[in-house]
């Protein structure tokens, strides 16, 4: 029996046990082994979003937290909420297909029916979305050829694969999506200019709070930051949030609309366009409930009529 025999034999009988590698070496198979390579750790946290989280990203040092009991690490990371797909993994998993082998994807949207090309699945803030070019349903054609949408996973409905086609992805789309730090998508970004106040100019200089964003420290310990923003509620979040102590420099529409909105808000807070809402409710108070047994008594016992 030659050495090919014995190797075909061999490649049969632990078929799924051991692998060839491209050396031409025999290993056991990666789904076999009862560890992963060190390396897949620092893949993992490149893949998770979280290669940054920690101060000493290097190996040894995560090996050895690894290998700490829980109760001695004195390391507690507080998850971030993230939205349970759970229920939807089937459609993630044909939707990461998808997105691999470039075939077209067909599903219901907010009560419409889309036709995708579908380009990249993206985590933000908890919530798994979608990044695909969107097609007239009767030409095929892209509705906007120079942008991509987002649709949240969570919400698409009716999903079909189509098995026997495919696309070819565009390399601005491609090249856009590696540079693009959010899911909002457009192709005219603006460049918006923030004044933060002193008290709370440290929390924009620890980490950036708003994509591409450059701040500059002033002489009365303020800030003067500026971001390349996508979309307005990008921004606008964040400055209510941060309210009074940020305020939109430019775009002045954008510090219009701020404004308005708050306006609008502290009117319908008036204890005047409250009112109607608190009288068509039981009082709570002491003398509420006072007068709701003066009332109970006169229904019981009427007064008598005046001569």
């Amino acid at each position: 029996m030659d050495v090919r025999t014995i190797e075909r034999d061999l490649f049969e009988r632990l078929k799924g046990i051991a692998e060839r590698t491209p050396e031409g070496e025999w290993r056991i198979a990666s789904a076999r082994r009862s560890t992963i390579p060190a390396r897949y750790l620092s893949e993992y946290g490149q893949l998770a979003g979280a290669a940054a989280l920690f101060p000493d990203a290097s190996l040894p040092w995560l090996i050895g937290q690894i290998e700490t009991r829980p109760a001695e690490r004195g390391l507690h990371v507080q998850p971030v909420p993230e939205e349970d797909l759970r229920g939807q993994s089937r459609t993630f998993e044909q939707l990461q297909t998808a997105v691999q082998q470039h075939r077209p994807c067909q599903f219901t949207y907010k009560g419409k029916p889309r036709h995708t090309h579908p380009y990249r699945l993206i985590h933000k803030n908890g919530i798994w979305y979608l990044a695909a070019a969107e097609l007239n349903a009767q030409t095929g054609a892209q509705i906007a050829a120079q942008q991509l949408k987002n649709f949240s996973v969570a919400r698409i409905e009716a999903l079909r694969v189509d098995e026997h086609a495919s696309f070819a992805p565009q390399p601005e789309h491609l090249a856009y999506l590696e540079r693009q730090p959010d899911i909002w998508f457009t192709r005219q970004p603006v460049e918006a200019t923030l004044r933060v106040a002193a008290a709370v100019a440290h929390y924009f200089t620890r980490r950036d709070l708003l994509p591409g964003q450059i701040t500059r420290a002033d002489a009365d310990g303020s800030l003067l930051v500026t971001a390349t923003i996508h979309h307005p509620q990008q921004l606008l979040p964040i400055v209510r949030y941060w309210m009074p102590h940020v305020r939109i420099l430019e775009p002045q529409e954008w510090d219009e609309q701020l404004i308005l909105s708050v306006q609008e808000t502290l009117r319908q807070w008036l204890p005047e366009n409250r009112a109607k809402t608190r009288s068509e409710k039981p009082s709570k108070t002491r003398a509420g409930k006072k007068a709701g047994k003066t009332a109970e008594k006169q229904t019981a016992k009427p007064a008598k009529e005046q001569p």
